[in-house]
């Protein structure tokens, strides 16, 4: 995408030779005179003004040209300005590089200088313009995570100022991509622990060996492959905070041992006789419904009254809608940032697209979209949000099977095919809901017992390839 550059010059001959000079690198647009640089710059944007201080209605007179570059710097101190100035006026080429001008050159024109002083002013401007977009977005992201001026989000930021302080153990629950790990983050920033180590174990996507070796570290010698003593993350989050996201997958010989550890304040490593004690607040989450786990047996139900002290429920997009454009804007404002490029609010339309979506995967989901429209814009202004399916109706009272039949075209589909597309579908889901792993995933679709052996055919039959730890 080529940046646009504004020639304000009443000479003809020197406008015409700038722009063949620069037509190669650069969109021009031209001006003889002020009022044409006004109508210009309201009408377009520019990224770069080539100024001459000799301009109407004064041509000799180059405190006109001083006095526009006084203007431009107060109405558009964004906009970066290259002025042209004669030979024999140094002296005020540096005075209007005290005024706000990033560079100048002299008449008659010198091409390399003339473009050299173009490209430099315009990476200056441009390596300034990210610095400030990165620092923009960190203070958003350091002092605002948790966005929205909705009812719901005011009474999350509440119970967290009133849990934070508290030793007790928290339980948090909520859907996929609400934000969990980052309510866990915020709680163990407002709370004296916060010099210490903030450690987050993603407890569903590893198997029981490496859980528990990882948890509560090992001994030299302790199994094949321990080459040397290592420290878990109990041990090493010790004056801290532990965060163990969705807790429901924790194998059930490793609920054991942190039931013990919690209970007691000491483990042991694997392999190792030696008691350790350790001081950790811990803060788990769940998406799963950990009452239905405990009544299946899945979960212990001591450990989960040890774990059930404080409960936190981190709404879903769906319930506080009214903070999407919010949430947009700063999510917008730090992709932006992280890709190195500079963009416009969304659009009415945007966000009147963004606002009628029913946003299954929550803020992650959000973040996702955005940061792939911004990807591939080609433009600083997103039109449009292409990978959206389409509008999807608020709120769940539909049968999602209703509505599907609901869209099938009069002309009849092909059934066997249908079927298989809407089996294949089911599968993917139950997946990239289970972090990837077959037996889980199994279980979600109802398969009980032969979870794991069904989910195995269903990703053959449909060539699926699922990379899950042994």
């Amino acid at each position: 995408m080529k940046q646009t550059v504004l020639v304000v010059d009443d000479n003809d001959i020197n406008r015409l030779n700038l722009k063949l000079l620069l037509k190669e690198s650069y969109n021009i647009l031209e001006a003889g005179d002020l009022d044409g640089a006004d109508t210009a710059l309201s009408g377009n944007r520019v990224d770069l003004v080539v100024l001459d201080l000799a301009l109407p209605p004064e041509p000799d007179n180059p405190e006109i040209g001083m006095g526009y570059l006084k203007k431009l710097s107060a109405e558009s101190p964004d906009t970066p300005v290259v002025v042209i100035t004669g030979h024999d006026e140094r002296a005020l080429a540096l005075r209007a590089q005290e005024l706000g001008a990033l560079d100048f050159f002299g008449k008659p024109f010198d091409p390399d200088e003339v473009k050299g002083a173009i490209d430099r002013s315009m990476e200056i401007h441009w390596q300034t313009m990210r610095e400030q977009e990165m620092k923009r977005a960190l203070e958003t992201r350091v002092n605002n995570d948790l966005l929205g001026e909705s009812a719901a989000m005011q009474a999350l930021r509440t119970l967290l100022s009133q849990v934070a302080a508290a030793p007790s153990t928290v339980l948090i629950r909520g859907e996929t991509g609400t934000g969990k790990e980052l309510v866990a983050r915020q709680l163990h920033a407002a709370s004296s622990r916060a010099v210490h180590p903030f450690i987050a174990i993603n407890c569903a996507a590893m198997n029981v060996e490496l859980l528990e070796s990882e948890l509560f570290g090992y001994e030299k010698g302790a199994f094949a492959g321990a080459g040397k003593r290592k420290l878990g993350w109990f041990e090493r989050a010790s004056g801290g905070t532990l965060f163990l996201d969705e807790v429901a997958g924790l194998p059930l010989p490793v609920q054991g041992k942190l039931l013990r550890a919690l209970e007691s304040g000491e483990f042991s490593r694997l392999g190792g006789e030696a008691i350790i004690r350790t001081d950790v607040r811990l803060i788990c989450s769940t998406r799963e419904d950990l009452e239905q786990q405990v009544a299946a047996g899945a979960f212990r139900d001591d450990l989960y009254y040890r774990i059930h002290v404080v409960e936190i429920d981190v709404p879903p997009l769906r319930e506080h809608i009214d903070d999407l454009a919010q949430l947009a804007d700063a999510i917008l404002l730090r992709k932006a940032a992280m890709c190195g490029k500079r963009m416009d609010a969304l659009s009415d339309d945007v966000m009147e697209q963004l606002s009628r979506y029913s946003w299954p995967g929550n803020v992650r989901e959000l973040e996702n979209v955005i940061e792939r429209a911004v990807v591939l814009a080609a433009t600083p202004v997103v039109e449009s949000i292409p990978s959206l399916t389409g509008p999807q109706p608020m709120g769940d009272d539909d049968d999602p099977l209703q509505t599907w039949f609901r869209q099938l075209p009069d002309s009849g589909i092909r059934a066997e095919k249908a079927v298989a597309a809407f089996e294949r579908h089911l599968v993917e889901e139950a997946l990239e809901r289970n972090h990837h792993i077959k037996a889980r995933a199994g279980r979600w679709l109802g398969f009980g017992d032969r979870a794991k052996d069904k989910m195995r055919y269903l990703c053959e039959k449909y060539g699926i390839e699922v990379n899950e730890n042994p």
